[in-house]
């Protein structure tokens, strides 16, 4: 992708405001945000609506000759480019088919100035001007907009979806997440520099092709053409202002006090620097720093960098963590001494963050010191896996479980040791073996207890039986934080789910700086929250938390991205929309392919290939599934989507008993494994079949039992519903599920009552009354995946159908229907025809009696 898709919003306004209304605006925007391309996008629509739009472009190199901006502009001889006057009355005799377009129009000579402001303010011409600011802009411009001949169109930066497209195409790929979020931060929405700084990166070997995507190493490098549009700002500036500059660019902000007062005053007016909620001085402009470092020889970088790192550590930054772990940071880069204990708190909270290569060189600087640290070989062990470096992991791991001494030192290599093993090697058996051999090594109660939590963890993953969940953790230190979540989350897998409503919030009292260690552990907590409030049956609010959550992944937790798409993808899949399931499963496979931190890869590819099968999409289906490896066979999450693909598929070859008993028997399994929830899913796909429903209530009273929760009420409602006939109820579950967004089950249950036969029970119009309301359900989501028997779909109304009955039912008369839907009388009449025969009514009166409800 390029430019030439982006601003058609900006580029319509301006059309409007020309043509239109025949008036004047400037355009406005800082340096690169796109002003000259909008203004031949604009050219380009004025040129094709047959209006003559003269481009005049004021230059460096122009401003010295007279008229120069005019000269060879179309239709303009050059004998009356002798004098402004002729210039102004050459516009004037096309003035009423012509646009004019000024760029760079504070470049102007002041002969082409005088041309242009007379042509506004004189013969009212419409135009379109072009500068950064209007504080910039000659004089004369400014008094026309104070005097009201000029309005003002601000260029807006580019959005988050333009400026991402654009990345995309600049790269030629994929970026990863984190790489994306850096990038676009770095640009601030300015195309000029989103291109600059992708082109810098590039040819600096920062920014690599890997399997995952485009990845960044380290801060966007700038090209010499930004790095000198960008050095402009500091021509005026003394030297002393730009060193304290850089060390303001080295420390990332730091107390004002550490800056001289006319260097900070030099700085601030400059708009160079600012002051943060704090009270501590910090960049204006993200893209300012590395061409400060860049202006630098590597000793007079090194100095500074040891300036920065003393104040950075000074008594007045002691109430501010980040500038103890930004001062380790400059330390490690720049090779200055540092202290174990605070690079290794360095270490824990990058890996935390997940900063793994931060991480991994924070970790591997300590063991260059002290080869014996048990907790430096941890945290290595961890980023290298995080990093898919799995040798390396292996080894420090390896080297950690032989230095590890006492018992808490052995519980926290292998909590660390198996997390790389259920998620780097998706071996959860083994991780699972790995906790037990420990647990009958340690005596220690705390260390017991955060092993006991990690092995319900680690069975349930592996899909082995498990005891009860405790809900008395104790959340001292990081550790305690990590057994607290891992509580949480198994709550909501196996329930009841009060439990875990009474543990969420303990979880929020979690102190920062231990959770700030735990690898997502703040994502955990709010997946944790979202599931609950998945399982109170609320799909809409929780479809608004998780667009909240991946909007926030996108711009600062870009890591996290896998955990949302996933948990999206799974509520859309068996609530309502397969295709954006699939969209989202397809998403979170490639953000956990890059990062995965929660071990969701091989469920994330069992939730695409379900999605692709009941998308159509079968040979899709089974490249995801080959991507499943052996030892993630049995993850119930993997286990719960293959059989329900399996079952699909057998359904959709009118083998609904094999499927049912495909379902049945998984379900079976998940209780046995203590996945209440899935298992209870599964069984209400059974019930929406209307296939051995009495087992499927048998089972879901069970789960609900267990596990509590208005989703598994509902589910179990409904299963009792469709094997006692209770019509009322199942038109209340119906009305109920559509009402949270539960749009398949609304949409079944409705075509199960129109499949009625028994009109003693259920009369024709109402039959048909369901059956309409299914059909317009399936019509606003055309993917759902329904698991009673499709309708045939020759006896659907289409979209357009829909809406002239319900006109027609609101006593609207034809003649009014066809002005609504701006067709003829005669074309409404064919579809009311048509509609009425698919429903079987004789008329008007009939049909609002079928939707008298």
């Amino acid at each position: 992708m390029n430019e030439e898709v982006l601003r058609h919003d900006t580029v319509d306004d301006l059309v409007e405001e020309t043509v239109t209304h025949g008036g004047a605006t400037v355009l406005t925007g800082t340096g690169g945000s796109g002003k000259s391309h909008t203004l031949r996008q604009t050219q380009a629509a004025l040129t094709t609506a047959k209006v003559n739009a003269p481009l005049v472009i004021g230059s460096v190199a122009g401003s010295s000759v007279p008229l120069g901006a005019f000269a060879g502009v179309a239709d303009i001889p050059a004998a009356e480019l002798d004098s402004p006057t002729s210039v102004v009355d050459a516009f004037a005799r096309r003035r009423s088919r012509t646009v004019l377009l000024v760029d760079n129009v504070e470049l102007l000579d002041g002969a082409s100035l005088y041309v242009v402001t007379h042509l506004i303010s004189t013969t009212r011409m419409p135009a379109v001007l072009a500068t950064r600011t209007l504080r910039t802009a000659p004089q004369s411009i400014a008094e026309l907009y104070d005097s009201g001949y000029l309005t003002e169109t601000a260029l807006p930066e580019l959005s988050d979806s333009e400026a991402g497209a654009l990345l995309a195409g600049l790269v030629g790929g994929r970026p990863t997440p984190r790489a994306q979020a850096e990038l676009l931060a770095a640009a601030g929405g300015n195309p000029l520099h989103l291109r600059e700084i992708v082109r810098g990166s590039a040819d600096d070997g920062r920014l690599t092709e890997t399997p995952h995507g485009w990845e960044l190493h380290g801060p966007p490098a700038l090209t010499q053409r930004l790095d000198s549009l960008l050095g402009e700002r500091y021509d005026r500036l003394a030297e002393t202002a730009i060193e304290s500059a850089t060390l303001v660019a080295m420390a990332g902000e730091c107390p004002a006090d550490s800056v001289a007062s006319e260097a900070r005053d030099a700085l601030a007016n400059a708009d160079v620097v600012e002051v943060g909620d704090c009270g501590w001085l910090r960049l204006s402009h993200p893209l300012d720093g590395p061409h400060l470092l860049a202006r630098c020889s590597s000793a007079r970088r090194h100095e500074i960098a040891h300036r920065a790192i003393s104040v950075l550590r000074s008594p007045s930054a002691e109430v501010r963590p980040h500038a103890r772990r930004q001062a380790d940071f400059l330390a490690l880069e720049h090779g200055c001494d540092f202290e174990i204990a605070s690079m290794m708190a360095l270490a824990e909270h990058a890996l935390g963050s997940f900063d793994a290569n931060l991480a991994l060189r924070a970790a591997t600087a300590v063991l260059n010191r002290d080869p014996e640290s048990v907790v430096a070989r941890r945290v290595a062990g961890l980023a290298a896996s995080l990093l898919d470096q799995s040798d390396t992991a292996d080894r420090h791991f390896h080297h950690a479980h032989r230095l590890a001494r006492t018992d808490s030192e052995r519980t926290s290599v292998t909590l660390a040791h198996a997390q790389h093993l259920g998620i780097r090697h998706r071996d959860a058996t083994e991780a699972l073996q790995l906790i037990q051999r420990t647990l009958s090594t340690v005596h220690d109660e705390a260390s017991t207890a955060h092993l006991q939590g990690a092995s319900l963890r680690w069975a349930a993953v592996a899909g082995h039986a498990h005891g009860e969940v405790p809900t008395r953790y104790e959340s001292a230190g990081h550790e305690g934080a990590a057994s607290l979540i891992t509580a949480g989350v198994s709550g909501v897998i196996t329930g009841p789910l009060q439990e875990t409503v009474v543990l969420l919030p303990r979880m929020r009292e979690v102190p920062a700086e231990h959770l700030a260690l735990v690898p997502g552990g703040d994502s955990l907590i709010d997946l944790t929250e979202i599931m609950a409030l998945s399982y109170s049956g609320d799909v809409l609010a929780t479809r608004r938390r998780l667009t909240q959550s991946i909007e926030y992944a996108r711009e600062s937790r870009p890591e996290s991205l896998g955990i949302w798409n996933y948990a999206l993808g799974f509520l859309e899949f068996l609530s309502a929309d397969a295709e954006r399931a699939h969209s989202a499963a397809r998403a979170a496979v490639c953000d956990l392919a890059w990062r995965d931190s929660t071990g969701l890869l091989p469920a994330a590819h069992a939730l695409a290939a379900a999605a692709a099968v009941a998308c159509g999409r079968s040979i899709e289906a089974h490249t995801e599934l080959d991507s499943i490896p052996d030892a993630a066979a049995n993850d119930p999450k993997v286990v719960m989507l293959r059989a329900w693909a399996d079952a699909w598929q057998a359904k959709a070859a009118r083998r609904t008993d094999q499927s049912a008993d495909l379902l049945l028997g998984t379900a079976e399994w998940l209780m046995t494994a203590r996945h209440t929830y899935f298992a209870g899913m599964l069984a209400h796909c059974v019930a929406r079949m209307g296939r051995r429903p009495r087992e499927a209530a048998v089972l879901l009273k069970s789960t609900s039992d267990l596990a509590g929760g208005g989703l598994l009420r509902l589910f179990a409602s409904h299963a009792d519903a469709v094997a006692r006939g209770d019509l009322p109820l199942l038109e209340q579950i119906a009305s109920d599920a559509a009402e949270l967004g539960l749009s398949a089950t609304a949409a079944d249950t409705r075509l199960w009552l129109s499949d009625i036969k028994d009109r003693r029970i259920l009369s024709e119009t109402a039959a048909r009354r369901h059956l309409l309301a299914a059909d317009e359900m399936r019509l606003r989501i055309p993917t759902m995946a329904l698991w009673n028997a499709a309708s045939d779909r020759s006896t659907l109304l289409t979209e357009r159908e829909h809406r002239v009955v319900r006109l027609a039912a609101d006593r609207y008369s034809t003649k009014e229907i066809a002005e609504l839907n701006e067709v003829s009388v005669n074309t409404v009449t064919n579809q009311l025809a048509s509609a009425f025969r698919k429903l079987g009514v004789g008329g008007r009166s009939e049909l609002r009696n079928l939707l008298g409800r």
